[in-house]
């Protein structure tokens, strides 16, 4: 049995030091030397002894020293709740890398025309600053980049980002629980390390090329929608865009305006929807704001707050579209039908290739206002023959066609293997871009197996399926700051989820998903561009039922290591609490009646 050394300090002379020097002092002089004799009822002290920790209980022992990759909505929305809501500063210190050379995330690298969100603008907004003045329900990418940036600078949440630095490896050493860096900056490369390391580069943060044959043979002008090259003037020019995702979706009718001819490369038909939300609007493609309206939610913050509500619940309310033959996912479905047909101008021939014959939302559902009106133009085609190759003056598809362009757009998305493209390595040597080889698999889309002290925004199976990304990305900072401070004031080596967790969560989470629309018949990047297997991207579930499941962190599920090697219970300092420091607390607060 361990023994305690108790401190020959009174009460009173606790009481009359200085509350800062009592609670902040050197955690190194905190136990003082050991006394020499020393016994415990009459027997000499144990090896296992441990000298007591004089200060309060919970009183961290080190500052952690926490690094996050990526400064866009995810990184700044777990700034704001460090530095402003659960102020962590006084037991972490932070540092934000971003490869870029400035912020933004996906809003300041997709700059194509018509980007824009599909999600209502005013519930695509930070959770601690609504935005009264968005110019319309559905806002451009140009907008919401200035509405971020203009956030960022109000809370000075970028205070700790460094820009144009790029973690190039991570490493954890298990022995001193940290994770050893390297960053690039410029020709240097910067050797750091940190206690806890997080992710927020997003899911749709690593753009493609099409596996095509000759692809970089072409002698035209080739760009892909990720990286749009604005300087090329698409002007009366013969124009090939491939793919038929959201970002073609917004591409292609903004490019007929100008361009001598268009053709639209279609491998699978895809749903276009009515605009998330869209009910508010009455079923219209796009609302403006007026200046009155603007007005009022400036006005009144409570008619702004019963607003956004209004949109939110709408949309949590509609998930029952989202499980397989329900009334709302049947009715939704032949809604959806007959409103493309129309918009088509019931061109059966267009109807038969561009609507699909699989449940409506397998596939991300995108509004478009005006791609499907773009077939109906004498300047627009549509191919659905699958691309055989790319030559030197346009695509060669499987019948033997060539069509000849002057550009050609690759509107082909992302890697969403979820594997990193830089080496991340946990225990034992693993490295997680082979850890994850044949399916990404996370704990709640939060952490993985067998690496220590790393978190992540929206990792595989996060609720991006439906509703607001903004919601989810706030509780998910919410449960990596619980376990911050759970590491910081119990003294923590590191903690990473137990292989068994993560296997039966992904295994019943499974079993929920069979009954979602997710893992229906479609080809989807939800389940890594394939027609069959696990769906990898989408939460198993409604984004309500996330936010239970990730309320509170579940320490059960952990392999936890402490930095005591002898005793996890040091935390307990002096057997008291802070809040006794405090002349003037109230030390009878439990009493409610």
């Amino acid at each position: 049995m361990a023994g305690i050394y108790y401190s020959e300090s009174s009460a009173d002379d606790l009481l009359a030091k200085d509350p800062t020097i009592q609670l902040n002092g050197n955690p190194d002089e905190a136990d003082g030397p050991t006394p020499e004799p020393f016994t415990r009822y009459g027997q000499p002290l144990p090896k296992e002894w441990i000298p007591l920790y004089r200060k309060p209980m919970r009183t961290p022992r080190r500052r952690l020293r926490v690094v996050t990759i990526g400064a866009g909505i995810s990184a700044m929305g777990l700034a704001y709740k460090i530095q402003h809501e659960r102020k962590l500063e006084d037991i972490m210190d932070h540092t934000v890398y971003e490869a870029n050379a400035d912020i933004g995330g996906t809003w300041l690298v997709n700059c194509y025309p018509g980007v824009a969100c599909d999600v209502p603008a005013h519930i695509y907004t930070f959770p601690f600053e609504p935005n009264p003045d968005w110019s319309a329900y559905y806002a451009s990418g140009g907008e919401i980049l200035a509405y971020f940036k203009r956030t960022v600078a109000k809370y000075n949440l970028a205070r700790d980002v460094k820009c144009s630095h790029r973690v190039e490896r991570a490493e954890f050493d298990e022995v001193n629980g940290k994770w050893k860096l390297e960053v690039r900056h410029g020709d240097q490369v910067i050797h750091d390390e940190c206690d806890v390391l997080i992710t927020a580069t997003g899911f749709l943060s690593h753009w493609r090329w099409p596996s095509i044959p000759g692809l970089h043979d072409f002698k035209g002008h080739l760009c892909h929608s990720a990286v749009w090259d604005a300087d090329f003037d698409y002007a009366d020019k013969t124009i090939a865009v491939i793919g038929n995702g959201s970002s073609a979706i917004q591409i292609v009718p903004q490019l007929v305006e100008k361009a001598r001819h268009l053709t639209n490369f279609v491998r699978n038909a895809t749903y276009i929807t009515p605009g998330l939300g869209s009910a508010i609007i009455g079923g219209k493609s796009q609302h403006v704001y007026t200046e009155d309206e603007k007005r009022t939610f400036r006005e009144s913050p409570e008619a702004l707050k019963e607003y956004r509500k209004k949109i939110q619940a709408g949309s949590n309310r509609a998930f029952d579209m989202f499980v397989k033959n329900s009334k709302a996912q049947k009715i939704g479905r032949q809604a959806t039908q007959d409103m493309m047909k129309s918009r088509l101008n019931n061109d059966e021939d267009l109807a038969q290739r561009l609507i699909p014959d699989w449940e409506v939302g397998c596939r991300r559902a995108t509004p478009g206002p005006g791609y499907l009106e773009s077939y109906t133009r004498d300047n627009v085609s549509l191919v659905s023959e699958s691309i055989d190759r790319i030559e030197p003056t346009g695509i060669r598809t499987v019948d033997g066609v060539l069509h000849e362009v002057d550009a050609i757009v690759c509107a082909t998305g992302f890697d969403v293997s979820h594997r990193p493209p830089w080496s991340l390595i946990g225990l034992n040597g693993l490295s997680l871009f082979d850890a994850w080889k044949d399916e990404p698999v996370s704990y709640l889309s939060l952490a993985a197996a067998q690496f220590p002290n790393f978190f992540m925004f929206s990792g595989p199976n996060a609720p991006v399926g439906h509703g607001s990304l903004m919601a989810g990305l706030g509780w998910s900072a919410d449960w990596m700051c619980q376990w911050i401070h759970k590491m910081a004031v119990e003294d923590i080596k590191f903690v990473v989820p137990k292989d068994a967790a993560v296997a039966e969560f992904n295994a019943y989470a499974d079993e929920v998903m069979q009954t979602l629309v997710w893992s229906g018949g479609c080809r989807s990047w939800y389940k890594n561009h394939r027609v069959d297997g696990k769906v990898t991207a989408v939460w198993a579930g409604s984004v309500l039922a996330y936010r239970e499941m990730i309320e509170a962190i579940r320490p059960e599920d952990f392999h936890i290591v402490y930095r005591s090697k002898t005793n996890r219970w040091r935390f307990m300092g002096n057997g008291r609490t802070k809040l006794e420091y405090d002349p003037k607390a109230d030390l009878a607060f439990y009493l409610e009646k």
